[in-house]
């Protein structure tokens, strides 16, 4: 078969009209699938060199204020500064002056305080003053101090008494219940430990040296018992009870996180998965928010823990899902804009942010959340009209815009599936436009109080099954969290083998 690309100008010239024409748009074809292959790849370097080298982070611009990875080694120069320290102001009122606090003192209120009186003896102040003194308004002044770590040994004496007439009547006080039969665990104690080893992610091992250093043995296969049994003795009735309370909300949020563990049965390295469940954004009083580790992604694990739920499930776009909706009766499934957004923003960061379709997209959603921002403060039903007046004309525009964009791109590009993910999850984004309880996004469940501590503790499950530390699979297995922001003064938690409850 003749090549049409190598012909000479002579032949050109004696060829017929009609054949030139052929010939011309063959080439158009095959220029324009050229140019889709050359643009799918050069969009796939430049996404590998974002995904290696580039930011994480979704914004397009670094935060004022906000610490890379890189910046976490030197913090202390990043975050020093020549700024003075925060000075007291004053507030004038037409009867008296009011000192106005400072931030500084905002943050020292409410803490223990000892009082140092700083005076001067009687023959100081008789050779300062000889003919008497009087003394004026005390002046203060407050500064932070820390008191390391410290360990209590709990005594108990237990009073026995006998009758005086040997009648054989012997009756003992009182004594408060322990933790755990035999043992010198105390709840101070094992919710310390869990503490660090959940909300400030320190591994047992780390959490044992730091106990000998302070003249305090024990050993992490000691720690991790206590947790255990802290979790099957006490805290599995609080998980059930919260999970049956998470029912009772009219919206909760849905996501799951892979991780990885050693020796639970399977090949070292095999991948798990902890599913977190929280109550909606916009429901008052404590949020809960719970975890559920499982070995697979099937779609079975949350079929069962929401059994027995009726109401709005916001999800990312993952279709187990939106399975649960098409057998469940009761059961909706709402969409998330972020999920949206960040396939589109991973290509702005790889590639610029002008003139492309990605930065369209990207322009256009960043709207929607700006609009909805707006809206947060409003009752239920106000956000709703306000929705449908405000933001579904522009939901509307994005999906006609989004339909007629797809339609010029090439499949293959991630531009494109970005759009296709979108127009797919249509039905699914819309949902927030009709119920003023649905916010826009899944961020709940992803928010750094709830999901994101998971993403760090993941490094600890991989030794989940080693020689002491047997409990970390099993205290990862189900966790349950309850954390309302009016109780952040005071921060206890408790977390085990299988629950963790705690508010801050």
């Amino acid at each position: 078969m003749k090549d049409f690309t190598q012909l000479s100008v002579d032949e050109l010239n004696k060829m017929d009209k009609h054949v030139l024409i052929t010939i011309i748009v063959a080439l158009q074809k095959q220029l324009n699938t050229i140019s889709k292959q050359l643009e799918f790849l050069t969009e796939q370097i430049a996404l590998m060199n974002q995904r290696a080298f580039g930011r994480k982070t979704e914004q397009l611009s670094q935060i004022d204020g906000q610490l890379s990875f890189g910046d976490v080694f030197n913090e202390i120069e990043f975050r020093a500064d020549a700024a003075p320290e925060p000075e007291v102001t004053e507030i004038v009122v037409s009867s008296h002056k009011r000192r106005k606090k400072s931030a500084r003192d905002e943050n020292l209120d409410g803490l223990p305080a000892r009082i140092f009186e700083h005076t001067l003896s009687d023959e100081e102040l008789a050779e300062q003053f000889p003919n008497g003194y009087k003394e004026l308004p005390v002046e203060s002044y407050r500064r932070l101090s820390i008191i390391p770590q410290t360990f209590l040994v709990d005594e108990h004496h237990i009073h026995v008494y006998a009758s005086k007439d040997n009648d054989g009547t012997i009756v003992r006080a009182e004594r408060p219940a322990d933790l755990f039969r035999n043992s010198i665990a105390t709840p101070s104690l094992v919710a310390a430990i869990i503490n660090g080893k959940y909300p400030n992610h320190l591994p047992l091992d780390r959490q044992s040296r730091c106990y000998k250093d302070n003249g305090v043995k024990l050993e992490p296969n000691t720690m991790a018992n206590w947790m255990m049994n802290a979790a099957d003795l006490y805290l599995s009735t609080i998980f059930d009870e919260l999970h049956k309370h998470l029912y009772s909300f009219p919206v909760i949020h849905a996501d799951e996180t892979s991780c990885r563990v050693i020796r639970d049965g399977r090949p070292a390295g095999s991948e798990s998965w902890m599913w977190v469940y929280r109550s909606g954004t916009y429901d008052n009083g404590h949020p809960v928010i719970i975890y559920d580790f499982q070995k697979t992604r099937r779609t079975d694990h949350p079929e069962e823990f929401l059994k027995d739920y009726s109401g709005t499930l916001v999800t990312d776009g993952y279709q187990v899902y939106h399975s649960l909706e098409k057998k469940r009766d009761g059961l909706q499934v709402a969409g998330c804009w972020v999920h949206a957004k960040r396939k589109f923003a991973e290509m702005v960061k790889a590639g610029g942010n002008n003139g492309t379709i990605a930065a369209e997209a990207t322009k256009r959603i960043s709207e929607l959340f700006h609009l909805g921002s707006q809206l947060q403060d409003l009752s239920r039903e106000e956000r709703k009209r306000q929705r449908s007046l405000v933001i579904k004309p522009k939901v509307d525009g994005f999906f006609v815009w989004a339909k007629n964009a797809a339609a010029k791109l090439s499949p293959e590009s991630a531009t494109c599936k970005g759009l296709q993910y979108c127009i797919n999850q249509e039905q699914f984004l819309r949902v927030f436009l009709s119920n003023g309880d649905v916010p826009m996004d899944n961020n709940a469940a992803l928010s750094e109080h709830s999901h994101k501590p998971q993403n760090v503790r993941s490094v600890h499950l991989l030794w989940a099954g080693k020689t002491g530390a047997t409990s970390t699979l099993s205290v990862e297995r189900k966790r349950v969290r309850l954390s309302t922001a009016s109780w952040r003064p005071r921060k206890q938690t408790i977390s085990a083998s299988m629950t963790t409850w705690s508010s801050c």
